[in-house]
């Protein structure tokens, strides 16, 4: 009696301790906030989860929740409140508009951020954000525009409900007006506002980075087309969709950093310790089949600059 009751002890304590002792396997939670079935925030998801779960394979259980609103303010608060009524333990965003609308909500959850057009002037801040963006030099784009035909009128598609693209919009606009072009803009808030693409004859349009209009850019692609207009676009997309020319920043490269930033947030470290990055290497698509379409000859010295040519 008196040998077992040490034994006793000793297995009490070691339940005690096995109790309270911390689980290094225990479930993580991120959300993530993807706009719509925009394929550019999509490729850029694809490669967080796949450098995410490289970083901590077998080490974390992570489980990820995914909110994908329809791109309106509206849904964008409602899947931002919602991640934060999961008590996630960090949230993972795309793009501009989603990522304000979860500082909206002024949550201490830490945020880390992707997709963001020009991310400097967004106006984030909070201590619990960091995260990566892009800038594309859009003047190019009217340059590359003036090598293959005359442009007087410059058609700007954006949505007066996303900030970034609002931003795009006036340094495009800007950017036109230098080179005495006019530039005309088509607000797209709802989808009754691709009728007026109808009623608009540009020489050439610019499609800004707005969620609403890449939802609906085989609507607007199709106007376009039917009028022979030639398209620039800064969100990759299928070749199929009949854009001329795409400048844009490789989304794997964001969806690679947001993940190592994850990662690095997951293991203790603060947000404000993490510095955010600005990626600036760009890729340049020509669609040489859209081109014969219409009617539009790439003069060599042009061909040469891009980095994919679409045949």
């Amino acid at each position: 009696m008196n040998t077992l009751r040490p034994l006793l002890r000793i297995l009490l304590i070691f339940l005690f301790v096995l109790g309270v002792a911390p689980d290094l396997h225990a479930q993580k939670r991120i959300g993530v906030i993807m706009t719509g079935d925009v394929p550019y925030y999509g490729a850029m998801h694809d490669a967080f989860v796949a450098e995410l779960n490289r970083r901590v394979a077998g080490a974390e259980k992570i489980e990820i929740i995914l909110q994908r609103p329809f791109p309106d303010p509206i849904s964008w608060s409602n899947a931002a409140r919602k991640l934060i009524a999961f008590d996630v333990d960090l949230i993972v965003t795309y793009g501009s508009p989603a990522t304000l609308a979860v500082i909206h909500e002024k949550s201490r959850i830490p945020l880390v951020y992707a997709g963001l057009y020009e991310p400097d002037h967004a106006e984030i801040v909070s201590k619990n954000v960091t995260g990566c963006g892009f800038k594309v030099p859009l003047s190019s784009i009217i340059r590359y525009f003036k090598r293959l035909k005359t442009v007087n009128t410059l058609g700007i598609v954006c949505s007066s409900i996303e900030e970034d693209s609002m931003r795009q919009y006036e340094t495009m606009k800007i950017a036109a007006e230098q080179q005495n072009m006019k530039a005309e803009k088509i607000d797209i808030r709802s989808r009754a506002d691709l009728d007026a693409l109808k009623t608009k004859n540009p020489d050439a349009v610019f499609i800004t980075g707005s969620s609403l209009a890449h939802l609906w850019l085989d609507d607007i692609m199709s106007i376009l087309r039917r009028e022979k207009i030639p398209t620039a676009d800064i969100l990759p997309d299928f070749p199929e969709a009949g854009v001329l020319m795409t400048l844009f920043q490789p989304p794997h490269q964001q969806g690679q950093m947001a993940a190592e930033m994850a990662a690095q947030i997951l293991l203790g470290e603060k947000p404000a310790n993490i510095i955010p990055y600005t990626f600036r290497d760009t890729e340049l698509v020509f669609n040489l089949v859209e081109a014969r379409y219409l009617g539009i000859d790439f003069p060599i010295h042009l061909l040469i600059e891009a980095t994919k040519v679409i045949e």
